[in-house]
């Protein structure tokens, strides 16, 4: 009897040791208090819209860690898609609703700078997310993104290797002033710079939109029919560039790369109407978003950049 008595003071006394090496200042009532006001809390993430299925995965990110973390997450985006003004809106509307903190993604890079500002004034912590908030005007507790300057570099530069270090390319650029575009584009030039027997031939917007983007590129092929390569800031305008290349006739003869890794695109490549993509971790980039706001609601001091990893994706890596 009394080694059983034993036994089982040394089992308690084990189990307290342990929960005090994990932090034994957090007490179940601790714990439950926290996960109480987290449920009294509000994220507000304000995205560029929800027709992309990029940024639908994002939001599934965003309510996915809503649910994780216990916390009310509410996710807005335009009617019309990467419209700052409405984004502007939504962010005086969230003032007004006295959210706890928002996770911000401009569609404007400046444009959004006077209704960050609000926040600001506000005392509304801001996380941003994706597309970095430009200048140094607006407090933000961090910035979670890729990094699209080796998005670009890495997916040109891959491309380029397809194209055997020579030959034409066009460069789709994303919505202009949204530094994810500026970024990716700049990376695609530098990689350029790598393979001097690569003639970038034309550099136009498609806004990030399927439909534009293949009226941009079937235009741009009356001009330059014999272009070998197509570098698309997404892949939403990648695969408007497929549908471009479809209707030409030249499917398989010119080599298209995007950016996201969505499932059309893996499909498109699987198919062999694009040869790369790269994968920008959607899902990945909503999730964080929300865990980073709930470490800011507790009181956590962020890194002032959260870098998500990326991967150049071709038909071996996916099939």
């Amino acid at each position: 009897m009394k080694r059983k008595l034993l036994v089982i003071l040394s089992i308690t006394i084990i189990a307290a040791l342990l929960l005090s090496g994990c932090g034994g200042s957090n007490s179940s009532s601790n714990v439950e208090e926290e996960s109480n006001d987290l449920a009294n809390k509000e994220i507000t993430v304000i995205l560029k819209n929800l027709t992309n299925p990029f940024w639908i995965s994002v939001k599934e990110g965003a309510e996915a860690a809503g649910k994780d973390f216990g916390v009310n997450v509410k996710v807005l985006a335009p009617l019309k898609a990467d419209n700052n003004e409405e984004q502007s809106q939504m962010v005086e509307q969230a003032i007004a609703n006295q959210t706890d903190i928002v996770v911000l993604t401009p569609s404007d890079s400046t444009g959004i700078i006077p209704a960050a500002k609000k926040l600001n004034e506000a005392g509304i912590p801001i996380v941003n997310l994706n597309t970095k908030i430009e200048g140094n005007t607006v407090n933000v507790e961090t910035f979670i993104a890729i990094e699209n300057f080796d998005a670009g570099y890495q997916t040109v530069t891959r491309l380029c290797e397809m194209m055997g270090g020579k030959g034409k390319m066009f460069i789709i650029e994303g919505v202009t002033g949204a530094q994810t575009s500026i970024d990716r584009v700049k990376g695609a030039i530098a990689a350029l710079k790598n393979f001097p027997e690569i003639e970038l031939v034309a550099r136009q917007s498609g806004e990030y939109n399927r439909a534009k983007a293949m009226d941009v590129v079937q235009n741009l092929l009356q001009a330059y029919p014999d272009v070998n390569g197509i570098f698309c800031c997404n892949d939403e305008m990648a695969l408007g560039a497929v549908e471009a290349i479809a209707s030409a006739g030249k499917t398989g003869q010119i080599l298209i790369a995007g950016i996201d890794a969505n499932a059309d695109a893996r499909e498109a490549i699987k198919e062999g109407k694009m040869a790369l993509t790269c994968d920008s971790q959607p899902f990945n980039q909503g999730y964080q978003g929300v865990a980073c706001a709930v470490k800011v609601l507790q009181g956590e001091k962020l890194d002032d950049f959260v870098k998500l990893d990326i991967k150049v994706l071709g038909k071996e890596d996916i099939e």
